[in-house]
């Protein structure tokens, strides 16, 4: 197996060729490393990475994005630092920092002043207007890169990597978008990478000749007018020469709106920009994006161009990737599935990071599984919620039995992954029905848990995660034949929709208009609220937009359905009566929790719990993790 060979980055030896890369985690304050830094990293230390890349590190105050990133600008950092160092030596696991700096990306709300880039070009992300750094202060936020590379050093830290990527301020020079510059840092291609190649350099000169200097590029910009490959081949031997021993290549900037880590985009996709830098060079090339399994990363090993694999969700998602790689356990591997919504989504909210499949993620040391525990218990639903639950119960200990209506496990993660682009779903349910296997969970498909049932099997504890059932709003004419549910528009998968109406614009409902839109003539939602599709990502929101509007979807927010007739949906919008036309009419509101089961039992004194859905949880993340937290909890009620 190619991914577990050793490697090399010019003198530095890696056990195996899977590299950690750089993940802001928001776990610091002021920039100083916290404990939950350390644990996390520990954690995945444990299991033996060949590299592990932290960051990023902030050079200087005006590099800072949040300052609950690492910060590597001044010299009271480095006990911190050199703490993070020895937690992860102490596992034999050679540990880079990321050297970075965020340029027009910083906001000014954070920095208490206005950020800096190569020229004064306005910041679509953040909505602000950057100064141009003079010639003086460009020498100066050279030497504090390189600077920041000797507190790296001093620190214990075995490389750096330079981050000129997802357009930061060194992207921001390199490209003629946000270079504007008439002196020697602008005009063409090799004067706007003059401050590239100098930060490399004064790096270089600073660690000396055998420290390993890694630089983060973007293969190709993905924004208009931005560099792409061709640019980017001319670029790569340049900073080779100047000191660089290895190059990690990605795609994209933060602004970009071609997606690039997203569910919708193939596993790795991208990897042909890593390849086409390997074509240039003579030093090792790490590819990534959206590599988040063995067969995918050994895949593209066997091209023979890149030598290394670079994951940092996929190590989120599972700490234990490399040891159960290596021990012949890959089934074992919990996939990252590209959701978001415990990584990047709680980044741009400023909130810690953590997983939505892994609810130990970023909390290391306060969840661990619970003391063993005594007791059969029955688990109703295999959804998300009660898959979790079975699962923890039975790592704990208890005989847990596990109950689905349906033939296939998943619940609504089912029916999620039949959305064009959302097929990651169905991994984590595969990953999660062969783990209650291997966990020893009695699984019972095809059976609808009854009470007679419950009751006669004596359970000390009944767990209800059977999630919910579609609400059927107080409209004239809802029992229509023609009207249904969004659960059963993708379950049935009904052809010739002809005019279709979907009344509610939340993810189901635009979830479930991408579904059928191959079968609609027209589709339009119906959305009482403010606007369209607020309860997803924003990571992934603006993804699912664009996918609507590429499938002709027409939104209309802000409009209540007063009325369903044989032919029309009759709306109030601003005060007028309007009618929409329509042959099919689909209903995606908010649905209900299925609780019956759970009050026949309470009537009939039989314990139960309800987790998930019908607790109230309404996305993934909170599904799982409000599961992982009872079932590791839980404690057998007295007999």
């Amino acid at each position: 197996m190619h991914l577990m060979e050793p490697a090399s980055i010019g003198n530095l030896r890696l056990e195996n060729r899977l590299v950690m890369l750089a993940t802001h985690l928001g776990y610091c304050e002021d920039g100083i490393v916290s404990q939950k830094l350390i644990d996390f990293y520990s954690v995945r230390a444990r299991h033996r990475p060949g590299l592990i890349v932290v960051g990023g590190c902030y050079t200087e105050h005006l590099g800072m994005s949040t300052p609950t990133m690492i910060g590597i600008s001044k010299d009271e950092h480095i006990t911190g630092l050199t703490r993070l160092v020895s937690a992860v030596h102490s596992f034999q696991v050679p540990i880079a920092a990321q050297l970075y700096h965020a340029g027009r990306y910083a906001h000014s709300l954070i920095l208490g002043e206005s950020a800096v880039s190569a020229s004064a070009v306005p910041c679509r992300l953040t909505r602000e207007t950057p100064r141009e750094l003079s010639i003086d202060e460009i020498r100066v936020t050279v030497d504090n890169f390189a600077a920041a590379a000797a507190r790296a050093r001093s620190a214990g830290f075995d490389a750096v990597e330079i981050i000129g990527s997802a357009g930061y301020l060194i992207n921001q020079f390199l490209t003629a978008v946000t270079n504007l510059r008439s002196d020697k840092y602008g005009g063409d291609l090799e004067s706007r990478a003059k401050f590239a190649v100098e930060v490399v350099r004064a790096v270089r000169h600073r660690v000396g000749a055998r420290f390993p200097i890694l630089y983060r590029m973007s293969g190709d910009d993905f924004v208009p007018g931005g560099n792409t490959i061709v640019e980017t081949r001319q670029l790569a031997p340049w900073l080779a020469k100047a000191g660089v021993d290895c190059f990690d290549v990605t795609g994209g900037w933060h602004e970009t709106r071609v997606p690039q880590i997203t569910m919708n985009v193939p596993r790795g996709h991208y990897s042909y920009l890593a390849e086409g830098i390997a074509e240039v060079v003579r030093v090792p090339v790490i590819a990534c994006n959206r590599i988040n399994s063995p067969t995918v990363a050994e895949h593209i090993l066997s091209h023979g161009k890149v030598s290394l694999i670079g994951m940092s969700r996929a190590f989120i998602a599972d700490p234990e990737f490399p040891e159960k790689l290596r021990s012949g356990r890959s089934q074992e591997i919990r996939p990252c599935i590209a959701c978001n919504q415990g990584c990047l989504d709680r980044v741009f909210m400023i909130e810690p990071v953590t997983c939505a499949l892994n609810p130990e993620a970023g909390m290391e040391s306060e969840r661990t599984i619970g003391p063993q525990g005594k007791g059969s218990i029955a688990v109703v639903g295999a959804g998300a919620a009660g898959m979790e639950a079975s699962r923890v119960l039975a790592l704990r200990g208890f005989d847990v039995t596990l109950f689905e209506q349906n033939s296939e496990p998943g619940g609504l993660l089912r029916l999620a992954a039949r959305i064009p682009g959302r097929g990651e779903f169905a991994a984590y349910t595969s990953y999660m029905w062969r783990e209650l296997k291997r966990l020893g969970v009695d699984l019972r498909l095809g059976t609808a848990a009854t009470l007679s049932m419950l009751a006669a099997e004596f359970y000390d504890c009944v767990v209800c995660a059977s999630g919910t059932i579609p609400c059927a709003p107080p409209i004239e004419g809802i029992e229509q034949t023609h009207v249904m549910t969004a659960y059963d528009a993708i379950e049935l998968s009904p052809t010739k929709l002809g005019r279709t109406i979907i009344i509610g614009g939340g993810a189901i409902g635009c979830y479930t208009a991408l579904f059928v839109a191959p079968q609609a003539e027209s589709i339009d939602i119906l959305e009482r609220g403010d606007a369209i599709a607020t309860d997803i990502g924003r990571s992934t929101r603006w993804i699912i937009m664009k996918a609507l509007t590429e499938n002709n979807v027409r939104l209309h927010p802000k409009v209540e359905v007063s009325e369903i007739t044989s032919d029309y949906a009759v709306v109030n919008e601003n005060s007028r009566r309007i009618m929409y036309s329509a042959d099919t009419v689909i209903v995606a509101t908010k649905p209900l929790p299925r609780s019956r089961l759970v009050e026949q039992l309470r009537q009939n004194g039989i314990n139960v719990e309800v987790v998930g859905s019908i607790a109230g949880s309404d996305n993934l993340l909170d599904c799982i993790h409000s599961s992982y937290r009872f079932a590791n909890a839980f404690r057998s009620p007295e007999r």
